[in-house]
């Protein structure tokens, strides 16, 4: 074949797959408006610990104390700890100015269900309630809380006097004669403490709402009394057996009509485990993470009641939209079967991602549109039934992570939802902690132990680049070593574009060749066969010295369409064509590496062509999806 005349032709017919495009109509049709604020992981950074033996660290430039965790510690986690503070506050403010007065918070809204960040948010949200009137509803995720009944907190990552890293623990009560901080502050609060506290975010049912209901309580709208539900809100009704333990926990899911015609259904996806010792008696219980393949199996009593609520939804006309801490269907574009044959399982948060028969569940039981976060992405998903019903998954991204930024769900007069998705790359602030972490760096510097992040990130113009800062650095620092195969990983760090390109126009044979030489021998391949081959196409840029293709994955992985808009047009239809001709050329080889390499570009490919994740409209029953654009 003259893969030459192929490019050009792909390069005539573009390689990007363009959705429906709807017309937008005038936004005076589209009220209610609901926004999803999701993983804000909201951690006091201004906290008082109330406690003589720490109290923070000196800000070297305001002079008040704050109580940060190391960016050494943020720089390794998937989110981060201290300036999302500012943007859930710069959130907020937006959402004020564009007069929207509904809320959703999926899960994670605290750092890890600690009673000052709990009391932070609801003051928070308290002020915005009573100066804008507007209305939050919240839902329950893995690190709020961390286990069902609480328990004594630690953390070996709060930034102490001159930089340095400091332990602090959680107070039980005893005492101890290490010079470890007892602070009661970071306790982890369990479901009791956290209902009650922020109980008035649809935890129970307030005076302002239509209709509310729980799993336990009879779903009776036209004989709904405030009163009586309030009286049988209380969480110790609403408990359910774990398996035949005979040990009950609480599920503090719930449904409410906030505004006529709008119904919101809040799915605790929280499945915990007990743990027992030697002696066969209860020791604690494991964290919840997995979601929905857990929760299928274990809360069986709340599938039954989300069949009942759509049902109930669907018979008097109203608009549900699901939401949880957790995503109910694919959020890797379809990818993940294949992601999950070149990575592992356990790799790219794989076992969080449904199966076919637990979407096929949650479809079956009327869910047509749902509202997720947990995994810090921008995506939209689309799971079908062998019956034919749909369910589209919309996962929230974080404003703790890249891209920082939420969504606006709002319906139109046809009954279709148009999605608006919100970025926050500016956000007042950001910086205001970057003397204190200037500190930590010179303080890692002079221990020379080679643990230490990369400084230019506190040259950060904007919270955009601040995340792409800190989404570089974890790449480098976490995922390379946790989820990649090693040789994969090298050859995408090491290859120049203009050599991939070459690889790509190989048979089998000569392909492995090329992989497994070095830069030299690969030089020479190409000088004996005159570069790209047959490639001649001057509009198609080649980068010579170096490849951005691993964090272009990650924008594309994580971003989305939002992602997308951030890698130059030239590097887009790069990969378009080199994905394009990948297949064409290299369907399977019988070399592991080069085998692992037209995965990914696959996986890749497919990623790049997904459903659109910035604005668009969807249509419930029908399972469609229209891009509206910018």
């Amino acid at each position: 074949m003259n893969y030459s005349k192929l490019i050009s032709l792909l390069l005539s017919v573009g390689m990007m797959n363009s959705w429906p495009q709807a017309p937008l109509l005038a936004q005076s049709g589209l009220e209610p408006k609901v926004a999803f604020l999701a993983d804000i992981h909201l951690h006091d950074v201004y906290g008082d610990f109330d406690a003589a033996s720490f109290q923070g660290v000196l800000h070297p430039g305001t002079s008040k104390m704050a109580t940060l965790k190391t960016m050494l510690s943020q720089m390794n986690s998937t989110r981060l700890f201290n300036e999302n503070y500012f943007a859930f506050l710069e959130a907020l403010e937006d959402l004020r100015k564009r007069n929207i007065k509904y809320v959703v918070l999926p899960g994670d809204f605290s750092d890890d269900g600690q009673p000052m960040n709990v009391k932070l948010l609801k003051t928070i949200l308290d002020q915005y309630a009573e100066d804008f009137g507007m209305r939050f509803f919240i839902t329950t995720g893995n690190h709020d809380p961390v286990t069902p009944f609480g328990g004594v907190g630690s953390n070996v990552d709060y930034i102490g006097a001159q930089g340095r890293p400091q332990t602090i623990a959680g107070f039980d009560g005893n005492n101890y004669l290490d010079s470890i901080p007892r602070i009661e502050q970071i306790n982890y609060w369990g479901y009791y403490e956290i209902c009650k506290e922020l109980g008035s975010f649809g935890f129970f049912p307030d005076k302002k709402d239509i209709f509310w209901s729980h799993p336990f309580l009879e779903l009776d709208y036209e004989g709904y009394e405030f009163e009586k539900a309030l009286v049988l809100s209380e969480v110790k009704n609403r408990l359910y057996e774990v398996g035949d333990s005979g040990y009950f926990l609480p599920d503090a899911s719930y449904v409410v009509e906030p505004v006529e015609g709008i119904w919101l259904l809040a799915i605790d996806g929280n499945v915990y485990g007990p743990r027992y010792g030697e002696d066969n008696e209860l020791r604690d219980w494991s964290g919840s993470g997995i979601g929905f393949n857990l929760a299928a199996q274990h809360k069986q009593h709340q599938l039954k009641w989300i069949k009942n609520v759509t049902a109930e939804a669907k018979k008097r006309g109203k608009t549900l939209l699901s939401f949880s801490h957790y995503p109910l269907a694919d959020f890797h574009d379809g990818t993940s079967e294949k992601m999950s044959s070149v990575f592992g399982i356990n790799k790219f948060q794989l076992v969080r991602v449904p199966t076919h028969q637990v979407s096929d569940q949650y479809a079956e039981a009327g869910i047509r549109v749902h509202l997720a976060g947990h995994m810090h992405l921008n995506d939209t998903g689309i799971h079908w039934t062998q019956s034919g019903k749909s369910l589209i998954n919309i996962q929230v991204p974080s404003l703790a992570a890249f891209p920082p930024a939420y969504k606006i769900v709002s319906q139109r007069p046809d009954q279709a939802l148009e999605i608006t998705t919100v970025p926050l790359y500016e956000v007042p602030r950001f910086d205001e902690f970057f003397d204190v972490y200037r500190m930590e760096h010179d303080h890692l510097s002079g221990l020379n132990t080679g643990k230490i992040w990369d400084k230019s990130i506190l040259s950060s113009k904007s919270y955009l680049g601040y995340t792409l800062g800190h989404l570089k650095q974890l790449i480098h620092l976490r995922f390379l070593s946790s989820d990649w195969p090693a040789d994969l990983a090298s050859l995408l760090e090491g290859l120049t574009e203009e050599e991939i390109l070459f690889w790509a126009q190989l048979d089998d044979v000569e392909g492995n060749t090329f992989l497994a030489a070095d830069a030299l021998g690969r030089s020479e391949m190409m000088a004996k066969r005159g570069g790209n081959i047959g490639f001649g196409n001057d509009s198609l840029q080649v980068d010579k010295e170096g490849t951005n293709l691993m964090m272009d994955f990650y924008l594309i992985k994580n971003g989305g369409q939002l992602g997308n808009d951030l890698i130059p047009s030239h590097r887009l239809r790069f990969y378009s064509i080199l994905t394009e001709l990948s297949f064409t050329t290299k369907a399977k080889s019988n070399f592991k590496v080069q085998n692992q390499l037209i995965d990914f570009l696959w996986i890749l490919g497919k990623m790049m062509n997904s459903y659109p994740s910035d604005h668009f409209l969807i249509y419930p029953e029908e399972g469609k999806i229209l891009d509206l654009g910018k």
